[in-house]
């Protein structure tokens, strides 16, 4: 499924910023440059993570969870690139943990959605997929 494969990337962009910014608080000045372009990857990998869910969504209409919440993701990376563009690092630390724990909770709700059969002619749901 195409919005798993973009929130684990996601999800692994958000360890390798983290990683970049210990390098960088730990006095590795060159690593801000790679810390600056990882985050414009990250949003990159965040939009098509709505651009996935808006099609998960287009498939199985009562399944709104995967595009509200890569929608609020890719709010708070925005303000995220803000905040680290005005050197409000206190808040752009903090925002960076939570899109960490925003971006694993989302992996960890996309791989619980499971395929479900075709309805029946008694009625069941005609979802395409389940969170069990």
């Amino acid at each position: 499924m195409l919005l798993r494969t973009v929130a684990a990337l996601a999800c692994l962009e958000t360890l390798v910023q983290g990683l970049l910014a210990g390098l960088l608080l730990n006095g590795d000045v060159g690593s801000i440059d790679a810390h600056g372009f990882n985050a414009y990857v990250f949003e990159i990998l965040v939009f098509l993570q709505v651009v996935a869910a808006v099609l998960l969504w287009r498939r199985n209409r009562w399944l709104r969870w995967p595009l509200l919440a890569a929608t609020g993701i890719l709010a708070a990376a925005f303000v995220q690139t803000f905040l680290g563009l005005e050197s409000s690092l206190a808040a752009h630390a903090a925002l960076g943990v939570a899109l960490c724990g925003m971006e694993t909770a989302l992996v960890l709700r996309a791989f619980a959605l499971r395929a479900q059969k075709p309805a029946t002619a008694t009625g069941r749901p005609s979802s395409n997929f389940v969170c069990k």
